[in-house]
């Protein structure tokens, strides 16, 4: 039998930035991962995709060289290199977290997890008894009928980063961020790719007004999107695979792959397999929790995708902050309103707060500010220039409510919106705010002050 303060299921962003900053207050800390420390996110998800991104970008700057004076002969892609690269990236953060670990002195038990009881964890062979538990245990994707991933012809995103080919046809099911950035890297890489989305938009969550522009941006790029239509029939032979579908878009499609991207399944088997604890989880598995991330269950608190709310690995690490402080005698409490997201397409798009259909949903008075990138020199100078920024504010108070980015380095410039957003900024105080120039960031001020109707680089509004 084992002892200690507290224990955490899962090493993900969640998990790893719990232990840690329970060791950081004192605590004597376990960390029960089964799988590998940084979970989906470093070695199966955010990360590892990045990586694969980021070369695509740089073939798609590469192809327009020439544009900029830039002559490259002979571009082609070397996968073996990108996957040589993509695991030393996953490695050097994975020994990172380790080395963290190790000089707070966490230890790690490599083993699947359950809550047997309040204040008990069964880890493969070990029992341990802990003041407190913090359930990290993250998600999955979904079993859906007709479209069960094999790890062969349809595949998810394990599968995909581990491929040293690129699949001549490939159906993206599912324009969500993970569908959508896969369905920009395939077709970067040069792929024939069809993105197939239910409902009428690519990136659902997002705000429409982008999402509509970014739809455009892909079919300009060569990328079928069939928004509006979903799967109503899958066929496989030995070499392809056979999709048939309904909606506004029908039609037959002939592919090599099938990556789904859709459907996520909470991994709470921890404590659901427990009836004692009296969990009740909902439809996706989701662990109830209050603002503490306590769940019902005294002394026992979780956090990240097990919970069923951002589904986002710094919101996962923002709630495992907020579950150790109160863990080890803190009174901290999870605050969603300002959670910045980035899907990080060709071109990316980042929000933080509601969007305009949600603010009006609320009943606020919304008033917008819009800014095109290709109204900005640096863009201009750069050769990115599609999308916008565009501003949501309450026009009562003019306190801001969103931020939304179409547009190069949107995952970057949306942190200065969020900052603001928790500072309870108005929007006249990013007027007020002098940015540099030639920057993208002044894509931001600027959209500020077409808010107000004075934007210097924007046309006069017709009275």
């Amino acid at each position: 039998m084992l002892s200690c303060d507290v224990v955490v299921i899962g090493g993900g962003p969640g998990g790893y930035v719990a232990a840690i900053r329970a060791a950081q207050r004192g605590a004597k800390v376990i960390v029960v991962e089964r799988w590998l420390l940084g979970g989906v996110c470093l070695n199966a998800g955010c990360i590892p995709t990045k990586t694969f991104i980021h070369t695509a970008n740089l073939l798609h700057k590469a192809r327009r060289g020439a544009d900029f004076g830039v002559e490259c002969q002979g571009i082609s892609l070397n996968m073996k290199a990108l996957l040589k690269h993509k695991e030393g990236v996953i490695r050097r953060n994975r020994a990172g977290i380790e080395a963290l670990f190790k000089s707070h002195g966490i230890q790690v038990i490599k083993a699947d997890a359950r809550v047997t009881a309040p204040g008990i964890v069964k880890a493969g062979e070990e029992e341990i008894h802990a003041k407190k538990i913090i359930v990290a245990s993250g998600g999955r994707p979904a079993r859906l009928p007709g479209l069960e991933i094999d790890g062969n012809r349809l595949i998810g995103s394990t599968e995909a980063l581990d491929y040293d080919f690129v699949p001549k046809r490939v159906a993206v099911i599912g324009a969500g961020a993970m569908g959508a950035e896969f369905a920009c890297i395939w077709n970067a890489f040069g792929a024939e790719v069809t993105l197939v989305e239910l409902m009428p938009n690519v990136l659902p969550r997002a705000d429409e007004e982008l999402t509509t522009k970014l739809a455009a941006s892909f079919k300009k790029r060569g990328i079928d999107v069939r928004t509006g239509t979903q799967v109503a029939k899958t066929d496989m032979d030995k070499n392809t695979v056979r999709l048939e579908l309904k909606g506004e878009k029908p039609g037959v499609i002939e592919v090599d792959k099938v990556f789904v991207g859709i459907g996520l399944q909470c991994n709470s088997e921890a404590v659901t397999e427990t009836p004692g604890l009296g969990i009740q989880v909902n439809k996706r598995g989701g662990i109830p929790v209050n603002d503490r991330m306590e769940t019902s269950v005294p002394g026992m608190y979780a956090i990240g995708d097990v919970i069923d709310k951002t589904w986002l690995a710094h919101g996962a690490s923002a709630e495992g902050i907020v579950a150790a402080e109160n863990a080890t005698g803190g009174n901290r409490k999870m605050d969603y309103r300002v959670v910045p997201a980035c899907n990080f397409t060709s071109p990316e798009v980042a929000s933080v707060g509601m969007t305009e259909k949600e603010a009006r949903a609320a009943g606020i008075d919304a008033k917008i500010g819009r800014f095109a990138f290709v109204a900005s020199g640096r863009a201009q100078a750069i050769g990115e220039t599609e999308g916008m920024v565009k501003i949501v504010g309450d026009a009562s108070t003019d306190e801001i409510v969103g931020v939304h980015i179409m547009g190069p380095e949107a995952g970057e410039l949306i942190a200065a919106a969020a900052v603001a957003m928790s500072m309870e900024a108005t929007v006249e105080e990013i007027v007020h705010t002098i940015f540099t120039h030639p920057t993208l960031s002044e894509t931001l001020p600027e959209a500020a002050e077409d808010y107000f109707g004075i934007g210097i680089h924007t046309p006069a509004r017709k009275h």
